[in-house]
């Protein structure tokens, strides 16, 4: 399937979900909760989401902000962009999406946006412990792609353990913004929702939406050239769009850019 015709799919698949989500027969069932199991794991039950600066862009934290020290992000969850559109053609943020496992099937990931969260889940989904954050009725495709199956091998133990068969893995990729709108996500001080998911290609196909699992909601705004006064400020770190520094991308963060393939 190709990647417009994947877009125009899931997009329909929304659109109907919708309709379904604001009868009250569905309001019972609204996917709340925990997932099965209860306990969160990333890449069982949940994805984590971040974002990197690319080019011409600065990443913005709250020093007072601990959403993204310890646990499973290294950056926060909410975040400016600093940025000159009247001065640069190309502005550019890198996406990373983790813990994605291994697993012997085809599987779809893709980010997707919105300029408003929905006070409710707007689709259930049991099996993740992150529900739909973002509104359905604003959202757009950011990225789509295949995450192809990978053999699962046994593996041998060793005086100091064995590794477990199915590999984490990051899957990371660059978003360019359209530099003739964000002059107005400026001077709006407009803000944008963003959340990833995953889910097999089987279930894709068939329209089973409700058996993704999503990353948490990441709240992005824009400000003009540099942060506000007491942020903390991210800068690329190369032409490539990801800063090399240590403290910006933890250890266990396997990232390619650009590569639009799950990492292996």
């Amino acid at each position: 399937m190709g990647s417009q015709m994947k877009k125009k799919t899931i997009q329909n698949a929304v659109a109907s979900t919708f309709l379904i989500a604001t009868s009250p027969a569905w309001a019972k069932g609204s996917g709340a909760g925990t997932s099965e199991g209860g306990k969160s794991q990333l890449g069982v039950n949940q994805l984590s989401l971040e974002e990197f600066p690319g080019r011409n862009a600065t990443v913005c934290t709250d020093p007072n902000d601990n959403a993204g020290k310890g646990g499973a992000n290294a950056i926060p969850n909410d975040l400016d962009i600093a940025v000159d559109p009247f001065k640069d053609n190309y502005i550019g943020v890198e996406f990373v999406v983790r813990d994605i496992i291994a697993h012997n099937t085809d599987y779809i990931l893709y980010l997707v946006y919105s300029p408003q969260l929905s006070p409710t889940p707007q689709m259930p989904t049991p099996k993740s412990t992150n529900k739909l954050g973002v509104d359905l009725s604003g959202l757009e495709i950011v990225a789509i792609m295949d995450i192809p199956a990978q053999t699962l091998l046994a593996q041998g133990s060793t005086r100091l353990g064995a590794a477990d068969p199915r590999p984490h893995s990051a899957v990371s990729f660059s978003f360019n913004f359209d530099t003739s709108t964000l002059p107005g996500f400026v001077r709006d001080n407009a803000k944008v929702y963003f959340q990833a998911a995953l889910i097999s290609k089987s279930n894709f196909n068939a329209g089973r939406f409700s058996e993704m699992i999503l990353s948490e909601v990441d709240t992005v705004g824009f400000v003009a050239n540099n942060c506000a006064a007491g942020s903390n400020s991210i800068n690329a770190g190369d032409d490539d769009g990801l800063s090399k520094s240590g403290s910006i991308v933890p250890d266990n963060v396997q990232v390619q850019p650009g590569s639009g393939t799950g990492g292996k």
